[in-house]
């Protein structure tokens, strides 16, 4: 934060030798976060050959590698535990700072007491890793499979993760203000030793008003500008504390290792992996200029082509901000430079890159499936034809508003005598066009053979995720050269900043329901829906209002795992197909994506092109918005648009 590089520079001014003494200690501390880091990357890289390993193997022998899923699991969990440090030194945790602009006055002292919150909940958790970890080694505990190796490896790594956390937090506390820093410690140390009673403090109140609070707090915390993943766990912690037994406190980090602790989960560094070796790459603007190529006779040509890369582009890469940076880099130059005008050249890459969440491979879908407990195969297919039928309306819209915008350039040239760059023709040789799909036809099969491996039962989505990772790594260091340490590093340590990031935010959300299950907040919640009686549209209309609004301030797999326990028991009850569903809930979170004021992409695109206004950006996602909107409505009166293909092929 910029308080935290002012306070330096006055320690530096005024005290050079504590100043000196915190240098060396930063210095060290940020030495031993850096070997963890490159560390946790190459075990990230590690776990996509080792499953990869499996599946040839597997196919080969017809039997299935005893330890790979565990191993798996123990190479990413501890890549992101022990990368959870270097995250948190760069303030990569995402968070929501919305009280910043409604109460400026009180930014620093509201940031320093976020940041205390942070640094007594970090210091709880990992002592209570530790004490996991020691009761791991004296019981020598095994994991339950067969293969069974001890606990106490998966534990030392969360332990020796989270430690490190805590002294990162602690340093920036201390750097802004020792004497909240000794609070801190002092406070901490108090919760150790006190002796509070085995039931819950507090008893009595009535369940809805457990609720409230419990929804109230989150809101609370979350706009206070903590990191969204800080913020889920100091509200259940609270919450634990206040309303469940003292013994539930000891299960803190056990219950955050457990529920993530899922393979299916922990593909998802493996997916994002290959959506960043292929976006590191040429690849979205050879796809974007192949497809120009072929496209370029149709009224709107290169609108339509920027749309159909997207769609591509996103089914590679499984990423919206990574689809909207990769073609955004070359088509709204391009765009912009034959007439298109910025608006229209940031609304249609922004849009298209949110098919990334839409179309299979997807990390929002798969966080779906693990929530709503349903087909990650039939929900990857159900995703198809509404993406399908978003990139129609898409490129259908740009040939609309090419035509209307050729129209006002025609008007214009008759008026002033000033051709726009809309009006040039172009053209394409056969050879060249040829030449073009070279570059394409590789990672296009790399979006073919991993939904083969997939639905040909050759792998399990885990497995697919490590082979795609493999095979893009492959083709862009035989296409482009990018294999040396130096090249692969960064896609490496980029994927891993992202995935920790998201990972953290999950396996918080996944305490936080935890916590809402079992003080029966969510049943109420679902049960109460269930006893208003609301006809199942008006039930479903409901629902996508509520996720739009929350669309403002809170990613995509917040929101799944947030709200899944609450809203899925009423629409289940209410007849509605849940793959169904999924399909309709990532389209309206997809527009979260491109709607004013806080749409994520429309800030990736602002960063692409800079000199495009931000007005000018957000007025162009809004008819794509609609589009979204209506293609919902769509999905509602033809449910077949989802459920065909997963029906007709999996049954």
């Amino acid at each position: 934060m910029g308080g935290s590089i002012q306070h330096d520079a006055i320690l530096a001014a005024d005290e050079a030798g504590p100043a000196q003494r915190a240098g060396v200690v930063q210095r060290a501390f940020a030495a031993v976060n850096a070997v963890a880091f490159r560390l946790s990357a190459v075990a990230l890289l590690a776990a996509a050959v080792v499953l990869t390993f499996g599946v040839i193997t597997g196919h080969i022998t017809r039997q299935s590698v005893l330890w790979q899923d565990e191993v798996t699991i123990y190479l990413i969990a501890g890549a992101i535990f022990l990368s959870a440090a270097s995250v948190q030194a760069a303030r990569g945790h995402v968070g929501i700072d919305i009280l910043d602009h409604w109460l400026p006055a009180a930014a620093g002292t509201r940031r320093l007491a976020v940041d205390a919150l942070v640094l007594f909940f970090c210091i709880l958790f990992a002592w209570k890793s530790g004490s996991l970890l020691h009761e791991a080694w004296v019981d020598e505990q095994t994991s339950h499979s067969a293969w069974g190796p001890p606990l106490w490896i998966p534990y030392s790594l969360l332990t020796a993760g989270m430690v490190l956390l805590a002294a990162q937090v602690a340093l920036q506390v201390a750097e802004r203000s020792l004497p909240v820093f000794v609070i801190v410690l002092l406070a901490v140390a108090a919760f150790a030793v006190w002796s509070r009673p085995p039931l819950p403090l507090l008893t009595g109140l009535p369940q809805w008003g457990i609720g409230v609070a419990y929804c109230t707090a989150t809101l609370i915390v979350l706009f206070s500008g903590m990191p969204i993943a800080f913020a889920l766990g100091v509200v259940a912690l609270t919450f634990m504390i206040l309303f469940m037994p003292a013994a539930s406190i000891d299960t803190l980090a056990q219950n955050f290792y457990e529920e993530l602790a899922n393979v299916i989960i922990l593909a998802i560094p493996l997916f994002i992996l290959k959506g960043a070796a292929i976006g590191r790459s040429n690849a979205g603007k050879d796809l974007y200029s192949a497809l120009h190529a072929w496209l370029y006779r149709i009224p709107g040509g290169l609108g339509v082509a920027n749309t159909v890369a997207c769609g591509l582009f996103a089914a590679m890469a499984g990423s919206s901000p990574a689809t909207c940076s990769a073609i955004g880099a070359a088509g709204i130059p391009e765009m912009r430079a034959r007439g298109y005008s910025g608006g229209f050249a940031a609304g249609i890459i922004a849009a298209g890159g949110t098919l990334g969440i839409l179309l299979p491979p997807s990390v929002t879908m798969l966080l779906y499936a693990v929530a709503a407990e349903v087909s990650l195969g039939k929900l990857f297919l159900a995703g198809i034809g509404p993406g399908l039928l978003l990139m129609t309306m898409f490129a259908v819209y740009a040939m609309l508003h090419y035509r209307k915008e050729k129209r006002q350039a025609l008007v214009q040239a008759e008026r002033i005598g000033i051709r726009s760059a809309i009006l040039h023709e172009e053209s394409y040789t056969l050879a060249q066009k040829l030449r073009m799909i070279g570059w394409v036809v590789p990672f296009v099969s790399i979006l073919a053979g991993v939904m083969v491996v997939l639905y040909a039962g050759w792998a399990t989505p885990s497995e697919t995720a490590g082979v795609g990772a493999v095979l893009a790594l492959v083709v862009i260091s035989a296409m482009y050269g990018i294999w040396r340490p130096s090249k692969v590093m960064p896609i490496l340590s980029g994927t891993l900043r992202e995935s920790t990031m998201l990972l953290m935010i999950i396996g918080m959300s996944l305490l936080y329901s935890y916590v809402m299950s079992y003080l029966q907040i969510s049943q109420s919640a679902a049960a109460w829906i269930i006893s208003l009686n609301l006809s199942k549209w008006l039930l479903l209309t409901a629902i996508l209002l509520f996720v739009v609004v929350l669309g403002f301030f809170l990613p995509p797999v917040s929101i799944i795992l947030m709200t899944a326990p609450i809203i899925l028991p009423p629409l289940k009850a209410a007849g509605f197909d849940l793959i169904w569903f999924g399909v309709v809930m990532t389209i309206v979170m997809e527009m979260g994506l491109i709607h004013p004021p806080v749409g994520l992409n429309i800030f990736v695109i602002k960063n692409i092109a800079p000199d495009i206004p931000l007005g000018d950006i957000m007025r162009g996602t809004l008819p794509f918005v609609g589009l979204m909107a209506l293609a919902v409505v769509l999905a509602c009166l033809i449910p077949g648009l989802a459920t065909w293909l997963p029906d007709l092929i999996m049954g």
